[in-house]
């Protein structure tokens, strides 16, 4: 099933505007689909300016002094909107990024019912898959940013519970790269990270496709 209709577009259009932060994510992933790469990355240029914003609650941690100069006072769909972000929840029978479908069949027949992706990870992603059709210099900067990210596993914004598909979004971003002993080295780390998505397969799989000796 793939998300690519009109009818899809604007139902998400809503839930962007009368949801969290993080759920803009879901408009950006739609215009990689539809392969508007501008308005996808005109989305993430708006994450990452609300996501700035002191008070910032991500998971359900905040600094409570912030949030509350932030938005204390208003409504709470206007506190949604304007300073909560949760991780990104991708739905294991439905195919939002063609890139990760290994990933999601692994985990879908391991009965996983979602891949859960930290905001930032996936953001920086969507960068990438971005910037490669226009600037590879600027999808390098979106990978070191990733590769960052997952090295450091900053709390609250890439949790180790979900280190093994930030490797495996690092091994991927690496192999369309042409780096492919790089890509190596990142399947190989989601091998050994605890199966919370159970994607090994896929990196196994990816792996045996790499071809190296």
């Amino acid at each position: 099933m793939y998300i690519t209709d009109r009818i899809s577009c604007h139902m998400l259009k809503l839930a962007a505007k009368f949801g969290f932060i993080s759920d803009r994510m879901y408009i950006a992933i739609y215009y990689i689909k539809t392969l508007r790469y501008r308005d996808a990355l005109s989305v993430t240029e708006n994450i990452k300016i609300c996501t700035a914003q002191p008070g910032l609650m991500y998971q359900g941690n905040v600094d409570q002094e912030r949030y509350t100069e932030a938005v204390g006072g208003q409504s709470w769909s206007t506190k949604m909107r304007q300073a909560v972000a949760h991780d990104i929840d991708l739905i294991n029978y439905i195919c939002y990024i063609r890139e990760l479908t290994p990933e999601q069949q692994s985990s879908l027949k391991n009965s996983i019912p979602r891949l859960t992706i930290p905001l930032f990870v996936m953001l920086y992603f969507v960068e990438f898959l971005c910037y490669r059709h226009t600037d590879t210099n600027l999808a390098q900067a979106a990978l070191e940013v990733i590769q960052d990210l997952v090295d450091q596993f900053q709390r609250p914004y890439a949790e180790r519970l979900k280190r093994d598909i930030c490797w495996e979004i690092l091994g991927i971003c690496q192999q369309m790269t042409g780096n492919l002993q790089a890509a190596f080295h990142f399947y190989q780390q989601t091998i050994t990270q605890y199966p919370w998505h159970q994607i090994q397969n896929a990196a196994q799989m990816r792996i045996r496709d790499l071809h190296i000796t």
